[in-house]
């Protein structure tokens, strides 16, 4: 399955996932999550839960990473933090919009198209992710931004 709405963001401590985007996927079962997420303008919220072992694909590596679940209203359905950039082994530039990892004894260059001059979304401070793929889950449709769903 593709997730379309996929954003990293380095200063994000967790990974999380849209409601909206965890219902296509099935509605796996959730841990419970204790925790509250504090966001960038100090306001709080409590997750529905936490997925385990969502196993994310990007340029045929694969990794497994633990992520929130929120009921939130949001800009994207997958924000991946800096659990995920760990994980991945993955060097982030945010000044040249690029991210570096190995994968296979390689190094794989991933840049964010959207980032070229001429783009609406140019002076966004994170990098975007067109589609990423979430293996194992579903086999449903992929999953669209809040802003094209029906």
């Amino acid at each position: 399955m593709v997730i379309v709405g996929t954003i990293i963001d380095e200063g994000a401590s967790v990974s999380i996932l849209s409601s909206t985007a965890w219902k296509v996927l099935g509605s796996p079962s959730l841990l419970p999550e204790m925790r509250h997420l504090t966001s960038f303008d100090k306001g709080t919220s409590r997750p529905l839960g936490i997925l385990p072992n969502l196993p994310i694909t990007l340029r045929r590596k694969t990794v497994y990473l633990n992520v929130m679940v929120v009921q939130e209203p949001l800009d994207y359905n997958l924000l991946l933090g800096c659990d995920y950039i760990y994980i991945m082994g993955a060097i982030v530039s945010s000044l040249f919009r690029v991210m570096y990892f190995l994968h296979e004894g390689r190094v794989v260059q991933l840049v964010d198209q959207l980032s070229f001059l001429g783009s609406h979304i140019a002076n966004s401070q994170m990098p975007s992710l067109t589609g990423i793929f979430v293996q194992g889950m579903s086999h449903q449709s992929p999953v669209h931004p809040p802003d094209e769903r029906e």
